[in-house]
């Protein structure tokens, strides 16, 4: 890395182009590459990740109160970039970079409730009148309906969705291809707003677009959902709170963690797995059902 910032650039621009990952990801992959080359501060034309120098930062990491969470993403950006040089050839071996991690407390996954996703989506219906309003209407209901991505939203084309079979082909992380099968309802919603997007004669092969048929922006996109969640039970509001509710309300209808991993699109199962829990109102009907003194 050191003085020769350009080749982290490069990396910048292979996660987004060739590895089809988001531009919010790609910038955080950056800002920690950035970050470990200050810490570093090498006078070297090129300085390699290494695993003492990692230990060192992962310390300084933690004296400044840096969350478990962050460190993790930090590292594994660093391990990226060091896979990256390796596969591009700008370093003859690879790097294993062999260090401890602080643990990360498991958190479970804000999600909507079922109730409350029903009634937000009967509103948002219901405030269809123009192409803006179905627009959003549109891409809440998807978002909930197959639990994508917003990337992966963003990159659906019209080409992309069958209406007649129900399913919805989306290009994911890693470039990887996957179809995801959805009902009678949200073909409906699909189909209504390809009518409306017809009448305001919105002319785009880019299945949600701007007015002008232009491409959405990942920012627009993540305001659109913070607002529209603004009137749940939930603090934090964000498209991926949208593919935690899908995911979830499938397991709680007891949908294998095996089939939800493949609709998500995951590459290993424990990534998968933050959703095998349980909330409270089922917590509390189990209790109801099975201990012999509950009322």
């Amino acid at each position: 890395m050191g003085a020769n910032s350009l080749t982290i650039h490069d990396f910048h621009a292979y996660l987004h182009k060739e590895r089809n990952y988001s531009l919010l990801t790609c910038n955080a992959y950056l800002t920690d590459l950035i970050q470990y080359e200050i810490f570093v501060k090498s006078d070297q034309e090129q300085l390699l990740p290494d695993s003492k120098l990692v230990r060192q930062w992962i310390r300084s990491l933690s004296l400044q109160k840096i969350s478990a969470k962050s460190i993790h993403r930090k590292v594994s950006s660093v391990r990226s970039f060091a896979k990256y040089l390796f596969l591009k050839g700008a370093i003859a071996e690879a790097i294993s970079i062999e260090v401890q991690l602080p643990k990360v407390k498991k958190r479970i996954p804000n999600f909507v409730k079922v109730s409350e996703m029903h009634s937000l989506l009967d509103e948002l219906e219901s405030a269809v009148i123009d192409y803006d309003s179905a627009l959003a209407f549109g891409i809440i209901t998807t978002f909930y309906h197959t639990g994508i991505r917003r990337s992966e939203l963003i990159g659906l084309n019209h080409a992309s969705i069958s209406l007649i079979n129900g399913e919805m082909k989306v290009l994911g992380k890693g470039r990887k291809e996957r179809i995801i099968p959805f009902g009678k309802e949200l073909r409906r919603q699909l189909n209504s707003f390809c009518k409306i997007k017809a009448d305001f004669n919105v002319n785009s092969e880019i299945f949600f677009c701007k007015f002008d048929g232009d491409k959405l922006s990942e920012k627009w996109l993540y305001n659109l959902v913070k607002k529209s969640l603004n009137k749940t039970h939930l603090g934090k509001r964000s498209p991926h709170i949208l593919r935690h509710t899908f995911a979830t309300h499938l397991l709680q209808n007891g949908a294998d963690i095996n089939a939800i991993k493949e609709l998500l699109g995951h590459s290993s199962l424990g990534a998968t797995q933050i959703y095998t829990h349980n909330d409270i109102g089922q917590l509390k009907k189990v209790y109801k059902n099975t201990h012999p003194f509950s009322d």
